[in-house]
């Protein structure tokens, strides 16, 4: 580990600094390991927070922590056997309900894509790209319908020299993973999975189309398979709910109407917040995500696919 900060942060919180996204997102994962329910642990692009009940618990805390950043990360550090921070051995129906999930479809307004109420083929373990029992080390997937109707298709392809066609089959190319939330409920920042050294098996080769597709065997070093995209010069008064978008190396789904600078690629209509489910968020940190084209494209070159590679 190369974290070299642990700061208090208010009356019953560490912050942790990470040298970055990997090493945030993969701190998050072992402190969960061991965390009760008493604990909230949430990681950022560089940071990763602790909080625990109580302010007397904070020395422990810290001293685990510090315990854990010494040891090899294949190897977690031991749970403490009461208190605060009691054992990480909790039985699996105490889980939330996010953790046993097997897998989703989550369907957009297509007549063909067998969608009802914007969700399809849940649970579905069949050998498509929405079978949870496909996931690596058993993460929840979630596919997600998308129209590429967005009206900075064009330019994001521009910027990444390509037509619209190889941009639309790059991004639902890429195996996305759940970085961390923010922003707002519901909200997550995806990043390419070989960016958190978890592309593996499951990351998508490139077509034949020479998308630039994620590579099977990457890893973090590994080149992006989209540049970084810049935000808007002027973010939009309004972005509707179910708008996907890209900004900097990550990609987002909207989860409803709000102001914000993505580029804007497409819509969906998955829920990504619903009051009306027992876990109102769709998506949580370590899921699978993977993008899926139904519909018509606006802003289409299909005739011009071969000529910016």
């Amino acid at each position: 580990m190369t974290t070299t900060r642990i700061r208090r942060c208010g009356e019953t919180a560490l912050l942790l600094d990470c040298a970055d996204l990997a090493e945030a997102v993969s701190l998050a994962a072992r402190i969960e390991q061991w965390r009760p329910d008493a604990l909230d642990v949430v990681a950022a692009a560089r940071t990763v927070l602790v909080t625990v009940r109580e302010a007397a618990a904070l020395p422990e805390l810290r001293r685990r922590l510090e315990a854990l950043l010494a040891d090899p990360a294949d190897h977690p550090v031991a749970p403490p056997p009461s208190g605060n921070l009691p054992s990480r051995n909790r039985p699996a129906s105490n889980l939330p309900s996010r953790d046993r999930l097997s897998g989703f479809r989550i369907g957009a307004s297509d007549p063909d894509s067998g969608s009802v109420g914007g969700v399809a083929d849940v649970g579905d373990a069949g050998g498509d790209a929405g079978s949870g029992a496909g996931a690596e080390g058993g993460v929840a997937e979630v596919t997600i319908d998308v129209r590429y109707d967005g009206p900075d298709l064009a330019a994001v392809a521009d910027l990444a020299g390509m037509s619209t066609e190889a941009l639309v089959r790059t991004h639902t190319s890429i195996t996305w993973r759940a970085a961390f939330g923010g922003f707002a409920p519901g909200f997550f920042y995806l990043v390419d999975a070989r960016e958190l050294g978890a592309g593996g098996p499951n990351a998508r080769e490139p077509d034949a189309g020479g998308a630039g597709a994620s590579e099977a065997a990457g890893g973090p070093s590994a080149k992006p398979a989209l540049p970084a995209v810049p935000r808007l010069g002027t973010p939009r008064a309004r972005v509707p709910a179910g708008a996907v978008g890209l900004a900097d190396r990550f990609c987002a789904v909207y989860p409803g109407a709000s102001p914000g600078g993505w580029q804007l690629l497409g819509t969906t209509d998955a829920r990504l917040w619903d009051l009306d489910r027992p876990d109102p968020a769709l998506l949580a940190p370590g899921m699978t995500v993977r993008f899926r084209e139904v519909g018509g494209r606006s802003g289409d070159d299909r005739g011009r696919s071969d000529q910016r590679r």
